[in-house]
């Protein structure tokens, strides 16, 4: 999060006391937006009428205090239930700091945890403060963190207490999360000797396996999925994998069955999973069920709950497969590309958006694309680590030429390269991109761009494995306090109603998603990579769908399958299995 120093900033007084999280963001708002989006609902019930429109009397309504970024609030505030989402609406509408006489203990934690400063000061001098605001030209107030004092607009100074653990982590812009990360090597050491010299006591925590969710979804995502339960299947009984594994309806199976296309109760289990193995979204059926029900997207919606910003998209290519592209063999032959796109911001979730009819009649439809520096630090951070691993070449991908969220966006990825000097990091703009993908993609390691750019860019990049059905992705989301990062796993290939039901499509692309599974969620590169060299045998023994069967005979999904796991069964005899490793 961005460090917490110096703010300047006109206030807003807010005397009410007792406004409790609930009065901050409805509940309902989050069965729909999520971290980011939160601002324009953030105290709903004061800000507008029943008709949608702005209550004029409302302090943050008014011209001169649109953009308050500090808050002076009454007793008890943030009050209620524990709603991390409350502070989200707050650090999105841009309140950097509230002062009040005191607050709710949890909602003072979560603002901390999200870099707002909360200031706790007597009930009298916040009447004060609140007294030297002028609600027709308000002048700035001051806080210093550092000196612990306000600068009020009358010249006095107010000095103000706080933990000096929490004024270090606002400082350094450090959550609990970072703060335990610094000490990351030092816990690992205890913890492995801690496995040694007490095996009994953290063998329950050794022996924990991972909660799996399966959606297999619309179209073909059911047809392809199939197949990935399959060869779960094998690594169970093979390999000796643990997993816990739930399945559940996502889409107009779900509709059918239970009248919603997620149904409540799933995202209970869509919160608990470890990895959820998705297959695909959309049909044409959707347009017979009211759009209240399918919009805005369940898929934008998970990834937006579960913050998985960090999406890898793999694009190689597999030997044999070469002509199957329209690129020559010699272009492509040997190109080994993973985009990183971040997948929560952008275009996909800023807002202002929408569709509207102006005076004279005609419509006109808004979207909007906004970054915050941290979100571009986050997806510049994992890129860096990712290239790190592989060649040490990154090459991020913009439009700084023309936008001003490219501009960022460039500015902030090259403040992360400081930390990474060992990685040779390259600036392209993304129509030249997208033309140098199909010139020579053997240019690229590892891409990192935003969340338009990269969906775009993954798609061109399908024809350097020759078939769109061939690419596998993973998204996954940052460390909680234990470490875990939460991740959705699916093919980058749509729903294909067009062959949906008829068991051609190509499974390759749902099987990879598993393989990425195996090594991000599971920590098991080694079955990973034994499932890519499955795939490659099985295309090497010429088990080609239609995607890519090039004048070859063309089989169906479920033979693709066999193929696979008749290529498991051979590699099974020449390796070692991961139960026999571990013990």
């Amino acid at each position: 999060m961005k460090p917490f120093t110096t703010l300047t900033a006109i206030a807003a007084p807010l005397p009410l006391p007792n406004i409790d999280t609930e009065v901050m963001v409805r509940i309902s708002r989050l069965m729909e937006f999520g971290k980011g989006a939160l601002g324009p609902y953030l105290f709903e019930p004061f800000r507008y009428e029943a008709d949608g429109s702005e209550k004029p009397g409302f302090i943050l309504n008014q011209p001169a205090f649109r953009d308050s970024r500090i808050l002076i609030a009454g007793e008890n505030f943030g009050c209620g239930s524990s709603r991390e989402a409350a502070v989200w609406a707050l650090h999105d509408f841009g309140i950097a700091c509230v002062i009040a006489p005191s607050f709710g203990d949890i909602f003072a934690a979560n603002c901390l945890q999200n870099g707002i400063l909360t200031i706790t000061l007597p009930e009298a001098e916040v009447a004060a403060l609140q007294a030297e605001i002028d609600p027709q030209e308000p002048a700035p107030f001051t806080v210093d963190l550092d000196a612990q004092a306000i600068a009020a607009p009358s010249g006095r100074s107010i000095g103000f207490t706080i933990d000096p653990t929490h004024r270090a982590q606002l400082l350094e812009g450090l959550d609990d999360i970072d703060q335990t990360l610094r000490f990351d090597a030092e816990i690992a050491a205890h913890q492995r000797a801690q496995r040694v010299a007490q095996p009994w006591a953290t063998a329950s925590i050794e022996q924990t396996v991972p909660k799996v969710l399966i959606m297999a979804g619309d179209g073909v995502g059911p047809e392809a999925m199939a197949e990935v339960k399959r060869v779960i299947d094998w690594f169970v009984a093979r390999r000796g994998l643990r997993l816990d594994l739930h399945e559940e309806l996502y889409g107009i199976s779900a509709w059918h069955a239970h009248g919603a296309v997620v149904r409540p109760e799933a995202w209970d289990l869509i919160d608990q999973a470890d990895a959820i193995l998705f297959g695909a979204s959309g049909s044409p059926d959707y347009d017979a069920i009211p759009k209240h029900h399918w919009l805005p997207d369940n898929l934008l919606r998970m990834r937006s709950r579960l913050d998985l910003f960090d999406n890898r998209r793999p694009v190689r290519t597999f030997g044999g497969l070469e002509a199957m592209s329209s690129l020559r063999p010699e272009i492509i032959e040997s190109a080994d590309i993973v985009i990183v796109r971040e997948l929560t911001a952008g275009l996909y979730f800023s807002e202002p958006r929408g569709i509207e009819t102006l005076d004279d009649g005609r419509r006109r439809g808004t979207n909007s694309m906004t970054y915050t520096s941290d979100r571009v630090r986050r997806i510049a951070e994992s890129a860096f680590e990712l290239a790190r691993r592989r060649s040490g070449r990154l090459c991020s991908v913009d439009k700084a030429n023309v936008l001003e969220v490219s501009m960022l966006w460039r500015e902030e990825v090259e403040k992360v390269h400081a930390q990474f000097p060992d990685v040779e990091l390259s600036h392209m703009y993304v129509d030249n991109c997208a033309m140098q993908l199909v010139r020579n993609p053997r240019q690229f390691d590892v891409i990192v761009t935003e969340n338009l750019f990269g969906d775009i860019l993954s798609d061109c990049a399908a024809m350097v494995a020759g078939s769109i059905g061939m690419l596998p992705s993973a998204s996954i989301g940052p460390k909680d306090i234990t470490g875990r990062r939460q991740a959705l796993y699916e093919p980058i290939h749509g729903s294909a109603p067009d062959i949906a039901g008829r068991g051609i499509c190509n499974p390759i692309g749902s099987i990879l998603s598993f393989g990425l599974c195996l090594t991000e969620s599971f920590g098991l590169p080694d079955e990973a990579d034994l499932l890519d060299r499955a795939v490659q045998r099985a295309i090497d023994g010429g088990a080609r769908t239609a995607d890519i069967a090039g004048g070859l005979p063309a089989i169906g999904t479920r033979e693709m399958g066999d193929a696979v796991l008749r290529a498991l069964d051979e590699l099974h005899h020449e390796t070692t299995p991961l139960t026999a490793a571990a013990s």
